[in-house]
């Protein structure tokens, strides 16, 4: 049986060598696919499981290690921090090597000394092309080299490791001493948004992948019903078919599994290139495990055999089941309960539960929970209902359209709207999850730029308090800020730069305040309306402005504005007083990296690590997370609506081959091929707008009650980016391409020299 089912498939004729050849393309394709996908969630694991040795922590220094004589003879001091240079983060790395058996980077041979540098090739890149006054001078020293691939998460990554004497570093806050680099796995906030981006987007696209290899195996279905029914009269048996079928199927799907595996091959490089977190990954790091590569070889074939078993269930009832078949009965209107289900499950929560007060952060854990499992039954119900849906629409159609086209179109899918909408159903998830993530991402990165802290996107900021500024690590202030005479030396230089607003709030020396308050003119706020404005008269106002630093824009869109005619004023000598924060104003992407260079000068001197940032770039640094969890899908979205355009080009071929004898009696009763073509562009485009506008309208109200959660003050839905329109506007074309590149094949088969009776 073995054999003749080899036969069979390489020697059956023209028709059979179609459906071998059809199989093994859907099959190439879905492989690669498959491939592409785990490739690059191979890197971002790569990404996690590198030895982190930022990372790295050791012992703070006390105020008695500040001289050199008080320091360890080996180790090194330790001083990590970021840096950044328009709109992009810098690793910065600030060393003192102590004596022998200093810890070294990985991808240096050793810490640079006093006075020297080493970067990244991506930073050294820039430093070549970008004025020393912009970025440059932050670094001094000399370079001394570059950072080799195993201290980097990337080729784009910049990053620097500056080294200075054990007395200039010990005097910086945050300063640690360490005698080992961790090779702990790299500690990445954003993680979980990846997994769950890749995770969700696997989801989408795996689904019409496994339709497009069903829909290809099962291609020609009826006509090799009737071939296996007649094997059973003759005498095979329910088990030798089987193995028949199996073997038809398995072949083409392990030899497209081997074609896709060298398709694969041949997208290496723009697989390699995709920045699917934002950065591009080492193209080493890009590539699918052998596991990988051993269970896709394993696996489809196995899934394709199964398949081609389950369409021949009514063969294997009878030898005469094929015959004997009758209108499958409608889909039930409980389809629809899933879908309904889910929807009151993922609106409920967030709209009861997602923010107890405004003070909140965000929806509670338990409306998260829900919420996924509403998503959940929403995926479902719409896989279940989109025959349902097709069926109505049919009904519809039959009822309001006139013609024989329509008629005959609508009459098919009403009868088996099942099978209708099976081709179209790998673009519900696909257009579903798009949708969403669509309209969510936009809404939530609107609603953080809007209203006043948005207005407050060109201002930097600067905290000159030690430790004051850093919520990262715990720090005990020892200066209030730069002393009068520097800040009045700073002041001046900053003023100097043309269209430069400056604000600069001092250290509450009474502390009547409040405890954390400072202290700012009111004339110098006015630079800023987003703060607030003082009581008329008032000289001076003091204020809670650390809220300034808060990292999420959203938090600090519910604060402002920080001053009110309520606020505690007063006329005292600003002058005299230590300078804690300043905020620059500045509209000039130079003159802003020229700030944040002299900037971090005065930070260092003053033993801050923590660079100047302006509120755009904290926006975004919050955004980038929504963003990348929106990258990943956006990338399978359009992978997935690629594979279901190419599964509809299968599912049409297929039906025409199998209605071949009703078309062509059609034709040959008198009826135009052009309403033959109708018939066909009807049958097709009516499941598939069905699902692509439920889809779409579902995904993007499902957006809405997140973003009230998220966004309560000032929620809206933001239309979707120009990304999304390219991948469904691309997608339908193609799909539409899909069923006209069928209807030469209809004229060619129904043509009355073709016709012939059995």
């Amino acid at each position: 049986m073995f054999r003749l089912g080899l036969r069979l498939s390489l020697q059956g004729g023209r028709e059979a060598l179609v459906r071998l050849a059809a199989i093994v393309a859907a099959v190439a394709l879905g492989v690669a696919v498959v491939l592409s996908i785990l490739a690059d969630y191979n890197g971002y694991q790569t990404l996690l499981d590198r030895p982190c040795w930022e990372c790295t922590h050791g012992t703070p220094l006390n105020a008695g290690q500040s001289a050199g004589t008080a320091l360890p003879g080996t180790g090194a001091l330790w001083n990590l921090s970021d840096d950044y240079f328009r709109g992009r983060t810098i690793e910065r790395l600030d060393v003192a090597a102590l004596g022998s058996a200093e810890p070294v980077v990985p991808g240096l041979q050793q810490l640079p000394a006093a006075g020297q540098f080493v970067v990244s090739p991506a930073l050294a890149a820039l430093l070549r092309t970008v004025p020393a006054d912009q970025l440059g001078d932050r670094f001094p020293g000399t370079q001394a080299g570059l950072a080799g691939d195993a201290a980097l998460s990337g080729p784009d990554e910049l990053v620097v490791v500056v080294g200075h004497t054990p007395a200039q570093l010990a005097a910086d806050s945050g300063t640690e001493y360490v005698t080992r680099v961790s090779t702990a796995h790299s500690d990445i906030s954003t993680s979980n948004v990846y997994k769950y981006g890749f995770g969700l987007g696997s989801i989408a696209v795996m689904f019409p992948l496994l339709i497009l290899i069903s829909t290809a195996t099962r291609l020609a279905a009826a006509r090799r019903e009737e071939r296996y029914a007649a094997m059973r009269l003759v005498g095979a048996t329910p088990r030798q078919i089987n193995v028949i079928a199996s073997v038809d199927s398995a072949l083409g799907a392990l030899l497209g599994t081997l074609l896709g595996i060298a398709v694969f091959q041949l997208l290496r490089t723009p697989v390699d290139d995709l920045a699917v977190t934002g950065s591009r990954f080492f193209p080493a790091v890009v590539d699918p495990s052998a596991a990988d590569y051993a269970a896709v070889v394993l696996v489809v074939p196995l899934a394709s055999a199964l398949a081609a078993l389950w369409s021949l269930r009514r063969v294997r009832i009878s030898p005469l089941g094929t015959s004997r078949r009758a209108t499958p009965p409608p889909p039930g209107a409980w389809r629809l309960a899933p879908l309904l289900l889910g929807l009151v499950i993922y609106v409920g929560p967030l709209a009861v539960l997602g923010f107890q007060n405004k003070s909140t952060s965000g929806p509670s854990s338990s409306a998260l929970a829900l919420a996924e499992l509403g998503v959940l039954l929403i995926m479902v119900g719409l896989i279940l209902s989109g025959s349902w849906l097709t069926m109505q629409v049919a009904r519809v159609v039959a009822r309001f359209v006139k013609g024989p086209a329509s008629l005959l179109a609508a009459r098919r899918l009403a009868d088996n709207p099942k099978a209708a909408f099976r081709a179209v159903s790998g673009l519900v998830l696909a257009v579903l999850v798009g949708t969403a993530i669509g309209g969510l991402v936009p809404s939530v990165v609107a609603g953080q730029n809007a209203g006043s802290a948005g207005s407050l996107t060109h201002v930097l900021q600067a905290g000159f308090a030690t430790g004051a500024q850093d919520h990262t690590k715990d720090r005990t202030t020892s200066t209030a800020g730069l002393p009068p005479q520097t800040a009045a030396a700073l002041l001046g230089r900053l003023r100097s730069f043309p269209g430069v607003s400056v604000v600069p709030i001092y250290s509450d020396a009474g502390g009547a305040g409040g405890r954390g308050a400072q202290i700012a003119a009111c004339a110098d706020l006015a630079a800023v309306s987003a703060i607030g404005r003082c009581a008329p008269g008032a000289q001076d106002v003091k204020a809670q402005f650390s809220a300034l630093f808060d990292d999420n824009l959203l938090s600090l869109e519910r604060q402002l504005p920080l001053v009110t005619a309520a606020s505690t004023t007063g006329s005292i000598d600003l002058s005299a007083l230590d300078l804690q924060t300043v905020l620059v104003r500045v509209d000039n992407a130079g003159t802003l990296e020229q700030i944040r260079t002299l900037l971090s000068t005065y930070l260092s001197a003053n033993g801050v690590t923590q660079p100047p940032q302006t509120f755009g770039e904290v926006g975004d640094a919050r955004a980038g997370e929504l963003r990348a969890a929106e990258r990943v899908i956006e990338v399978l979205v359009g992978l997935t609506v690629l594979v279901a355009g190419c599964s509809l080009a299968v599912s049409v071929g297929g039906s025409l081959v199998e209605r071949r004898r009703p078309f062509t009696l059609l034709r040959l009763s008198g009826t135009p091929t052009p309403t033959l073509y109708r018939v066909v562009v009807l049958e097709s485009m009516l499941p598939l707008l069905t699902a692509t506008v439920v889809a779409a309208l579902i995904g993007f109200g499902t957006s809405l009650p997140l973003v009230l959660a998220l966004v309560p003050q000032r929620a809206h839905l933001a239309p979707p980016d120009g990304t999304y329109f390219a991948l469904m506007g691309v997608g339908l074309l193609a799909s539409v391409a899909a069923i006209l590149t069928a209807l030469p094949l209809l004229g060619r088969m129904t043509a009355p020299s073709n016709a012939q009776f059995e």
